[in-house]
């Protein structure tokens, strides 16, 4: 066998620029979501020391003269040596969180809407859903809501109906 027909074992896989540049790129986007999240997650995320007084002079710079942009740069330097796969799980847990509790404010809000509309169909499927529902105080929170939108006044009953609607549903 001659040179050009030996495998090629120890060499290792070709990464061109372009793809260095894409991970260092995603790096940075990593770092940046990481310099906007709060401190307790960022405890979740079992960060470094490096990393973590990195995210904190980002926070601390002002933006003036590309600052933040060359700290940005430095997170992503620093997150070359770091594990991602842990800050990733963290971050889209927290996400999906998120998104659940958007969902969920949203079917509450739908919900009291229906309510208010006179909708006897939201009214007996709550009703059905939840046997220990206090009737009487739901119908009059939803009379006093409508009274105080007639009048123009501060929504201070149709608060309360959205959270009696929110510990109902919560002890699901």
């Amino acid at each position: 066998m001659n040179n050009s027909e030996e495998p090629l074992d120890n060499t290792e896989e070709f990464v061109s620029k372009s793809q260095r540049k894409r991970e260092m790129l995603a790096l940075q986007d990593l770092g940046k979501k990481l310099t906007e999240v709060n401190a307790p997650l960022l405890a979740k995320c079992q960060l470094p020391t490096e990393l973590l007084s990195a995210i904190e002079e980002y926070k601390r710079l002002p933006n003036k003269h590309e600052a933040r942009r060359r700290q940005l740069q430095f997170i992503g330097k620093v997150m070359r040596s770091v594990d991602t796969s842990l800050i990733e799980k963290v971050l889209e847990r927290d996400q999906h969180n998120a998104n659940l509790n958007k969902r969920f404010f949203t079917q509450l809000e739908d919900l009291r809407e229906k309510l208010l509309a006179g909708s006897e169909e939201a009214l007996q499927e709550l009703i059905l859903d939840h046997p220990t529902i206090d009737i009487q105080y739901l119908r009059q929170l939803i009379r006093q809501t409508l009274k105080e939108q007639d009048h123009k006044k501060p929504p201070s009953s149709g608060k309360k109906l959205f959270q009696y609607l929110r510990e109902l549903k919560q002890t699901d």
